[in-house]
Order: C-alpha cells, then sequence, then structure tokens
C-alpha cells in the first residue's frame, strides 16, 4: 500500500475511485448517482490524458538531457583536439602548413560542438519546460477530481481515536500539549499559524512585522471575521486576550508565552503592537503563532476559568464547533461554514476516547474509526498498512522521550552520577529494539540534529565501564555485594513512574531497568494513569510545586523542541524563569545565558548561546534525552486521505481538515 507522501502521484488511482464514491451515498438520488457518474469518469478522462501528456513530455525530456550529455561529450573531445592541435603546433615549426591545418579543424570542430550543444541545451530547456507545464495540468486535473469526488460523496465525518480525555477544550481546561492543544486550536485560531513547514505565517493577522531591536511587533488583521456567534473579531479581542491570560494565570500556561509583553497598544480596529520590555526573537513562534485568541464579549465574565460553565459550545474563531462533550466517552465538532480562510472539507469530526494505543489500533482495523490522532508503535506500521483501505502518514517529529530525575535531592544532585545513568543508555538500542528503526537517537545537549543551531560536537556516548568507574570514583559502591551500590548509607534502589497508556515510553522504561542495573542502580517501573503521572512530575502544572518522584520517563510535544529559543525555560533554573525546568536542576552559567539569549538581536549572536548552552546540557545533564521518535498515523484513506503533514507536528491540525486552497 502507498504512504501518503506519494499521493499526488496516483493521479489515475484517485480518479478511479470517483466512480465508487459517486454511487456510495445512501441518500443520493439515481438521477444524482448519474450526474456524478459522468462528472467522475469526465474528471477521470481528465486526469488519465493529463498523466498521459505529462509522461510524453517527461519522455522528450529525458530524450532531450541524452542528446545534451552527448554533446558535451562532444564538445569536450572537440576542445581535447584542440589542445592537442595547439600543443602539436607549438612544437611544429613557425608556418608548418601541417600543425596549422590541425589547428585549424581542430577549431572548426569545436566551434561545431559548442554550436550543437547550445542548440541541444535550448530543446533540452524547451522539453523540461513542456513536462513541467503538464505535470501541472495533470496535478491540478487530480485536484478537480478530488473536488469532484468529495461532491459526489456528500459530506465527509471524520471519526478520530484518542488515548485520554481533554476535558471540555477551552484554553483553561485542556490536558495535554497533544493532542489537547491540537483539539482546542481546531475551535480557536491565533494571530499566526505553522506551515506544512512548521514556520509561521499570517492568520488571523494579514501582517506581522517587527522592529529593528526586537521589542516591537505590529501586526494588522484579516478584517471581517466572526466568532462562531456573529459578533465580530477586532484588535479589541486580541488586547482583551493578552490581558486575560497574563492577569490570569491559573491552569493556562499561555501566559508564559507572554512573559516580556508590558502593552499591547491597539492603533485600530484591525490593528495594534505588541510593545516588550526587552527584545525578543523568536516572538512570532512562541507566542503568536501558539496563544488562542478569546472573546472579549464571552470571557470579560469570567472570573475562575477552569470552573467556569460556558454552556453548550465553545466560542471561536476556529473551522470547528465543538457542540457534544461526553466525558471520557468522546467529542463532536461541527464545521464552521462561514470559517474565513474557507469552509472545512470535513463536514463533522468525532473524536472517541479509547483507554489505550491497544484499544484505538483495534477500532480502526475493525472500521469503528477512521484516523488515530496519535502516533502508533513501529511495530504496528506494516501491519496496519497491509490492510486495505488502511494508510500511513510517516515523517520527522520533534517531540521527545527522555529521563527526568529529581536534581535537587541525593543523590541526583550529583552529576557523577547523572553522567553515569546517561552513560548507561544504549539509546541506539532503544531506537532499534523499541521504534525499530522510526527514530532519531537523541542528542545529549537536547537540540535536533537537523536543526541549524545543533551542536555538531554533540556525540551521544554509550560505555558501561565508563559510567561504572565514574560511580566507584566518586564512592557509590556495593559494600554488601547484592549488585546495588549504595549512597548515605542506603541503597541505590529507586522507582521509575511512567503513564500506563503510552506502551512505547513503558518499554523505554522496561529498558533504563536492565540498562541501569548493569551500573548497579536498581530500579522498578510504576505505570500509573496519565493524571498521576503528571501530578508526581509536574504538580499542577507548576514547577513552583516542586516534584514528587526519583525517576520518570518523561517528553515534550513539538513546540517546545522545534523552538531552541525555548531551551531557557528547560533549563534556567526556577527563580530564572525555568518553567518547564521540572529536574531542579540549577546553574549559574546556565541562567546567565539564559537571560542573554531572548534579548540577543543578532542570529549569529543567538547561535553562539545555543551552542554553549547545549554543551552545558551534555556536561552536566539536567535531564538525559533519548530519542525523537518520527510520527506514524494510521488513517482509513477511502474515508478521507487529505491531511497535511506539518514539519516536526504531524497531521493532527486545523490544516488537516481544510481544504488545499485554505492552508498557508
Amino acid at each position: 500500500m502507498r504512504r501518503f507522501a506519494s499521493s499526488k502521484a496516483l493521479i489515475l488511482v484517485v480518479a478511479l475511485g470517483l466512480m465508487a464514491a459517486a454511487c456510495g451515498g445512501e441518500d443520493t438520488s439515481s438521477e444524482e448517482v448519474s450526474a456524478a457518474q459522468a462528472q467522475a469518469a469526465a474528471a477521470q478522462s481528465d486526469a488519465a490524458a493529463a498523466q498521459s501528456e505529462a509522461a510524453a513530455a517527461q519522455s522528450e525530456a529525458e530524450s532531450a538531457q541524452a542528446e545534451a550529455e552527448a554533446a558535451a561529450a562532444a564538445l569536450a573531445q572537440a576542445q581535447a583536439d584542440l589542445e592537442a592541435a595547439q600543443a602539436a603546433a607549438s612544437a611544429a615549426m613557425e608556418g608548418d602548413e601541417a600543425s596549422q591545418s590541425a589547428l585549424a579543424d581542430a577549431q572548426a570542430a569545436l566551434e561545431e560542438a559548442e554550436q550543437r550543444a547550445a542548440a541541444t541545451a535550448e530543446a533540452s530547456e524547451a522539453a523540461v519546460a513542456a513536462a513541467e507545464s503538464a505535470l501541472a495540468e495533470a496535478e491540478q486535473a487530480l485536484d478537480e477530481a478530488m473536488m469532484e469526488q468529495e461532491a459526489a460523496a456528500g459530506p465527509v465525518t471524520v471519526r478520530a481515536a484518542i488515548t485520554g480525555d481533554e476535558a471540555t477544550l477551552n484554553p483553561y481546561t485542556y490536558i495535554s500539549g497533544f493532542p489537547g492543544w491540537n483539539l482546542l486550536m481546531l475551535q480557536y485560531d491565533s494571530l499566526m499559524q505553522l506551515d506544512a513547514a512548521g514556520i509561521p505565517q499570517p492568520w488571523l493577522a494579514d501582517t506581522v512585522s517587527v522592529n529593528a531591536d526586537l521589542t516591537e511587533y505590529s501586526f494588522t488583521m484579516v478584517e471581517g471575521v466572526t466568532w462562531h456567534d456573529g459578533q465580530p473579531l477586532t484588535a479589541h479581542d486580541v488586547d482583551f486576550s493578552v490581558d486575560y491570560y497574563i492577569n490570569n494565570v491559573e491552569a493556562s500556561r499561555f501566559a508564559r508565552d507572554l512573559r516580556g509583553v508590558e502593552d499591547l497598544v491597539v492603533t485600530g480596529d484591525y490593528s495594534g503592537t505588541f510593545v516588550l520590555g526587552s527584545p525578543k526573537a523568536g516572538f512570532e513562534l512562541a507566542a503568536l503563532a501558539d496563544i488562542p485568541i478569546i472573546p472579549r464579549h464571552v470571557w470579560e465574565g469570567v472570573e475562575v476559568p477552569s470552573e467556569h460553565d460556558f454552556g453548550a459550545t465553545n466560542i471561536g474563531t476556529g473551522p470547528y464547533k465543538l457542540v457534544e462533550y461526553v466525558e471520557g466517552q468522546s467529542y463532536r465538532f461541527e464545521a464552521n461554514p462561514d470559517y474565513f480562510r474557507g469552509a472545512p472539507a470535513v463536514a463533522e469530526l468525532v473524536v472517541i476516547v479509547y483507554a489505550d494505543d491497544a484499544g484505538a489500533q483495534a477500532a480502526i482495523r475493525t472500521g469503528e474509526v477512521d484516523v488515530i490522532f496519535e502516533r502508533i508503535p513501529p511495530e504496528q506500521i506494516p501491519l496496519l498498512d497491509a490492510q486495505d483501505p488502511l494508510d500511513i502518514a510517516l515523517g520527522p517529529e520533534f517531540t521527545t522521550q527522555m529521563i527526568n530525575y529529581d536534581a535537587s535531592k541525593r543523590p541526583f544532585d550529583d552529576v557523577a552520577v547523572r553522567q553515569a545513568i546517561n552513560l548507561a543508555m544504549d539509546r541506539q538500542d532503544i531506537v532499534d529494539t523499541v521504534f525499530l528503526g522510526a527514530a532519531t537517537v537523541g542528542s545529549p545537549g537536547w537540540i535536533h540534529p537537523e536543526h541549524r543551531s545543533f551542536n555538531p560536537s554533540m556525540i551521544p556516548v554509550h560505555d558501561v565501564a565508563a559510567a561504572n568507574a565514574l560511580l566507584d570514583e566518586a564512592g557509590y559502591l556495593d559494600s554488601d555485594g547484592d549488585g546495588v551500590r549504595e549512597f548515605d548509607g542506603q541503597p541505590m534502589s529507586f522507582e521509575i513512574i511512567t503513564n500506563a497508556p503510552d506502551s512505547l515510553r513503558l518499554r523505554i522504561a522496561e529498558l533504563t531497568v536492565e540498562m541501569l542495573a548493569g551500573i548497579g542502580i536498581e530500579t522498578s517501573v510504576a505505570a500509573v494513569e496519565t493524571g498521576t503521572w503528571e501530578q508526581a512530575v509536574w504538580p499542577e502544572f507548576n514547577v513552583n510545586n516542586g516534584r514528587n518522584y526519583d525517576i520518570a520517563m518523561w517528553g515534550w510535544s513539538a513546540p517546545v523542541q522545534a523552538d531552541p529559543l525555548r531551551l531557557p525555560q528547560l533549563v534556567a533554573s526556577v527563580e530564572a524563569g525555568g518553567f518547564l525546568n521540572l529536574t531542579g536542576y540549577a546553574s549559574a552559567e546556565m541562567d546567565a545565558l539564559s537571560a542573554a539569549l531572548p534579548v540577543e538581536s543578532t542570529e549569529a549572536g543567538r547561535i553562539a548561546i545555543l551552542l554553549r548552552m547545549q554543551e552545558i546540557i551534555a556536561e552536566e545533564l539536567p535531564f538525559a534525552l533519548l530519542l525523537y521518535p518520527d510520527g506514524a498515523y494510521v488513517f482509513d484513506s477511502s474515508v478521507y486521505s487529505d491531511w497535511e503533514f506539518i514539519a516536526g507536528q504531524g497531521i493532527v491540525s486545523k490544516l488537516s481538515l481544510l481544504p488545499p486552497s485554505a492552508r498557508p
């Protein structure tokens, strides 16, 4: 079966599928079916003709390329002949007629070869242009065929699986960074939106500009956007949203995105300027493409947002309205037909909650759901891909799998212990065993190897002997010979807490137990419910509440890794703004670098700071980063197939449910 990335190439397959789709609607009259069949047949013919033209043009281009290569070879030979003739002429007596004749012949051959090469190159360029034009026509035919297929099939309903309830999905109640935030943003919009490459583009904003010292971010807005209840969206709603998040920090992370914002000056009904107290690079990605704008007329009377009853639905500007929520069971979203970027391609989205990924996988096998809104385990990729009509969307992601430890208490406050744990972890084995190769080995310095600010000196090392030597030298010995080292008169025996519904993370925890046993550290796995796990590692999602664990398997959603400028949030001390610092790590140099990074106005300067921060992380190990999983999502292509894979983040976004013409 095909992979998602190749769908554009299968023009005839999609076109042929129109006939079946045209006949598949239960509520379609015979006349409508006949008309749809005729449209489908015409689309099939157009697509086939376009593909044939593209193939012919491609063949011509290949032939022209071969001729160009032959001409180039002839040109090279002529040049060689000319050089030989010139050498002979130099060696011969001046006026030697034979030498002069050879030289003239070689020059003529060279001119002829140059003329032939130029003519062939011109023909080759024309053939390539024709091939590109034919391909564009074929792709247009495909798009038209897909639109006709959707029209013939009628409104599309997609049923999606998730593993875990996400509460009422407003900015103060959603639970997880993934998929909770993703589902939240189906209902709401931000000023900017990530495109398929993961780059922020204007969305509710029509334009965004920044001044030279990165302290003022100005925007103009798309006019005519309305809330779900029909009220107009204006810059006053943006101003209200910013003020509300800053002054109502309870249970919301968006106040953190807005740290440093001193004012939002509304300069018109559809324009304004964020005024920052100091330079802040990356504000577009960290805030403007992340913060949901909320309606002032709905929220201005809400005093305790996490407890407020908003009635039947959340009010946003997004492409979907949440019209039904059954706690612990399901969500139902209806498309917003008046969405300012265009009506969604999917009319209804039903999200069903399963206890674990095994239940979700069973559901898609039996046709109970049409897509899983979470990554599937690597071992399931070939099995699910082999089942028609299921397909797999694959791509690299910036999510992480890592080991946290409470670095504020013994023995994890000793860098030697943290370094030993890091050396004991065989990352490649985890990638191969748990992810079957569908992941990238983690950098000890945190930043993904494909990012331009990655420090190439960050090389993960697996060395059990070195780990044992470190612990021996630091005085962590096995005095009673039971295979477990001691610290402060007690055994180095700890619990590794992880969330039970995540089978991949659970398997990593089990391998971690085996690897740490090799250096005399005894561990056991405590697999608990997600809420219990989060409460132990990140109580109330507030680092000021401390920690209630020794060792924990952990991972951050894609936005944290995708933006290296967020690194201070992870490694600055809590007092210095490390509001994602879940291990209690503290370093004076890291705090200084964390303070310098967001105010550095040049990219070269920011990268230099990031390179040094990576070195410190790799040496002092506030956490042990293990790997970056690839994203693998399974979907039923007979129901809906136009999923958009955002680089580093996957398919669960509003872009996937909008028509291609509405995407940035």
